[in-house]
């Protein structure tokens, strides 16, 4: 009842903002030809900031009121442990929805005034200038002279982390100024190379050439007019233009239009890396109408196979689910009740299917069951695995929110490409285990916003702008960490600190 009156209040609101606010200065700045203008703040913004505050005021009032009321129930009553089971879960679900609530007014606060528009234009006006950078690098006039950076595509691994093989040698190509040339004979995917799937990286410029390479770091290798690089995890001297690392000239506001620059970066690089050849779209197409692809839909990756026990830990589809569950809520919130609650279910396991269909009726699962099958350990390295693959990787990223392992770099790879053309999508995901990282990276950092007082010997001391080493996320409100004041491990809020966004002087000779 709460949510239903919440929902109602919500959408009050919306018709009492003035006609203006719905494109704020951004609309009369468009028809004056400025595209790019701020967007305008309105009442209506004055109104929803002042329903996120209370709304998180409620937050405290209701965990603090709760919690003493049970204290006392556990003093004077001794209650049994399922009645105390009872009340905990009780009190978990109401401030779930009351967090809940003030994010379905944060959501309007952020797109108040015109404000998501605007953000998307800046970000598409970024990606365009970028996208143009890369195109003329990879094209250049004399092919025959020009710099090049050599990379091998047949990296001893998986499609997703050969895909972020190549997305390092197109970074470190941009970085240098060199135009990026991908050797993928041989591949084991597919004989035909990379371009059975993709188009080629240039339209002019697809060959080493014959000038002797040099390797990268070597002396001389710098000048020479080829380099060649060695994957990641070997390079003994790491450049700081390396991931997570953005342009320079971007920082400033990329770092402000998105939540998690480098995302955003790596998305777009992969965008371009990753466009399929008219044939291959085809496909991709007819089996987008095929599986009944359309919006709302929340997208689940579960692997599983081979990677169990060795890169992964096993996660049942009730953990997966647990995050559908609350999109969808969310989702009635603004929006009413959907006519499906659609879910993409991309996975190696070809029985999750029928085992998530059958646990969860109310909702309608769209799979590639071919896809499943073609990702066996018998049949990845094929080219109906590597279609397969791809395919699974492009529907994900197209869908509204994403559930899944950041162990698995085909999570990660749709996560990266979700980011583009679209408004900031960088919290459109919950994970099961890791945060975001990118194999082989310049150590990621955090910075403390606020002091810390350690409440026992497993937590650290953090003093405003502290600099920790992420380890990883628990989760919980609490990360794991380096402090490198301190020089020790430990525990920290995560709620105290923000992501250290690197930015690196990138050359792309333009």
């Amino acid at each position: 009842m709460y949510e239903e009156l919440l929902r109602l209040r919500h959408s009050a609101l919306s018709s009492q903002l003035p006609a203006s606010s719905i494109g704020g200065q951004f609309a009369t700045a468009s028809r004056n030809g400025d595209s790019m203008a701020a967007p305008r703040l309105d009442w209506g913004h004055e109104r929803l900031r002042r329903r996120v505050q209370d709304g998180i005021r409620e937050v405290r009032f209701m965990l603090n009121g709760q919690l003493a009321k049970l204290r006392k129930e556990l003093s004077e009553k001794r209650p049994s442990a399922s009645e105390i089971d009872g009340r905990l879960e009780g009190l978990a679900e109401s401030v779930n929805e009351i967090i809940r609530l003030v994010g379905v007014e944060g959501e309007a606060l952020a797109e108040a005034g015109g404000a998501a528009d605007w953000r998307r234009r800046r970000l598409s006006r970024l990606q365009t200038e970028l996208v143009n950078r890369i195109v003329k690098l990879q094209n250049p006039q004399q092919c025959q002279s020009a710099k090049k950076l050599i990379c091998n595509l047949n990296k001893g691994c998986g499609f997703g982390c050969q895909a972020h093989h190549v997305l390092y040698c197109m970074t470190l190509a941009y970085a240098t100024g060199r135009t990026f040339v991908l050797d993928s004979v041989n591949w084991r995917y597919s004989r035909g190379g990379w371009t059975s799937v993709f188009e080629p990286l240039s339209k002019t410029c697809t060959e080493r050439g014959s000038a002797g390479a040099k390797q990268w770091g070597s002396t001389g290798a710098e000048d020479a007019q080829l380099v060649e690089v060695p994957i990641i995890d070997a390079m003994a001297h790491k450049p700081p233009y390396l991931p997570q690392a953005i342009p320079a000239d971007l920082y400033e506001e990329l770092s402000g239009l998105h939540g998690n620059p480098f995302v955003w970066f790596a998305g777009v690089l992969l965008n371009y890396i990753m466009r399929p050849n008219a044939a291959f779209q085809r496909q991709l197409d007819d089996n987008a109408i095929r599986l009944g692809f359309a919006k709302p839909i929340v997208g689940v990756q579960v692997r599983r196979t081979d990677k169990i026990g060795s890169e992964a830990a096993f996660h049942d589809i009730s953990e997966y689910m647990v995050w559908v569950e609350e999109f969808y809520k969310t989702y009635e919130l603004r929006h009413g009740r959907p006519d499906k609650m659609r879910v993409l279910l991309a996975t190696d396991d070809a029985n999750l299917l029928n085992e998530a269909a059958r646990r969860y009726p109310a909702y309608t699962f769209l799979s590639d069951t071919s896809s499943s099958r073609s990702a066996s350990v018998r049949d990845r390295y094929s080219d109906g695995g590597l279609r397969g693959v791809i395919s699974d990787v492009l529907l994900l990223s197209k869908t509204d929110y994403l559930v899944c392992t950041f162990s698995s770099q085909v999570c990660r790879l749709a996560y990266e490409l979700m980011q583009v053309g679209r408004d900031d999508s960088s919290d459109r995901f919950h994970s099961l285990d890791d945060v975001y990282y990118f194999g082989g990276q310049l150590p990621l950092e955090v910075t403390a916003r606020f002091a810390h007082k350690a409440r026992d010997s497993s937590e650290l001391d953090l003093s405003p702008g502290d600099v920790i080493g992420l380890a990883g996320n628990h989760w919980d409100g609490y990360s794991l960490g380096q402090s490198r004041r301190l020089g020790r491990n430990g525990l920290f809020p995560a709620y105290k600190t923000e992501l250290v966004v690197r930015k690196a002087e990138m050359r792309p000779g333009l």
